[in-house]
């Protein structure tokens, strides 16, 4: 097609996202970019939501049948599942999505247009600091020298953290209003255009934190902060056009208390 890019837009997915499912569908089958095939891997218990997914035009649907426990496991062997599908089809790039995140539809010509290896679009969640719970981007830079340089002045770092880029912090609003293309530490995962080089050489895994310096041997990375760390530890840099605004579907996951606050589900008390 004029000789575009080939572009596989990919998301893993489970029965628990069925809430989403219509309008995900909906805009990831509207965009205008010409050149895109649409992947679903699902991961759940049973294979009702794979039968229902098959039943959609111009899906392909993949199940993955590994066993595991771990949800993160799961996700993880999901998005290589996706990461070897591309490889063996011949894509140019990916666009790795998450089900619950709606993009404009215009995302890929937008992301591609950064010539990056790794960039993404933005999305929100509702996220604790300062002891309020507050609607900020998925996406984190890193500390200016000089900030933190201050910092280490008050608090004592763990030895895995030796410079700036080491500490992250969201986005400021000046750099989420800019529409331009921001470098960071953390991209919005859930929109993230990966070039062919980055995803025949870089794979998803869960770090161990222990191997980073921290102290607790049970905690891991979630799937995409593995993915970045990979990613960087091989060369590659990873960037945010805060043009591209993505929705972010999490009515099914927070619930607002009196006092007008989002709270996370999951940590309501039960009567």
């Amino acid at each position: 097609m004029d000789n575009l890019p080939k572009v596989l837009v990919a998301c893993p997915t489970y029965e628990g996202m069925s809430y989403c499912l219509e309008k995900f569908i909906e805009k990831i089958k509207s965009l205008t970019y010409r050149n895109y095939e649409i992947l679903i891997v699902d991961n759940s218990k049973t294979e009702d939501y794979y039968n229902k997914l098959k039943l959609i035009k111009d899906l392909k649907v993949l199940r993955n049948k590994q066993k595991e426990t771990n949800p993160r496991e799961k996700i993880v062997n999901s998005r290589n599942k996706i990461l070897e599908y591309a490889k063996s089809s011949s894509y140019d790039f990916i666009l790795m999505m998450d089900q619950d995140v709606i993009p404009p539809v215009t995302i890929i010509e937008d992301l591609l247009s950064c010539n990056k290896e790794i960039v993404s679009g933005l999305y929100f969640n509702y996220f604790s600091t300062s002891g309020k719970t507050k609607l900020l981007p998925v996406a984190w830079a890193s500390l200016t020298p000089e900030e933190f340089e201050e910092i280490k002045k008050q608090v004592k770092f763990p030895p895995a953290i030796k410079s700036h880029e080491d500490i992250r912090r969201h986005l400021t609003q000046e750099e989420i209003e800019s529409n331009k293309v921001v470098e960071v530490i953390i991209p919005s995962a859930g929109c993230m255009l990966l070039s062919k080089e980055v995803f025949q050489t870089v794979g998803y895994e869960l770090l161990n934190l222990k191997e980073l310096g921290f102290q607790d041997p049970t905690v891991t990375t979630t799937d995409d902060i593995g993915f970045i760390i990979n990613a960087h530890k091989k060369g590659f840099k990873s960037y945010v056009y805060t043009k591209v605004k993505c929705d972010h579907l999490i009515s099914q996951k927070y619930v607002q208390d009196k006092e007008g606050n989002f709270i996370y589900e999951g940590l309501l008390k039960k009567d």
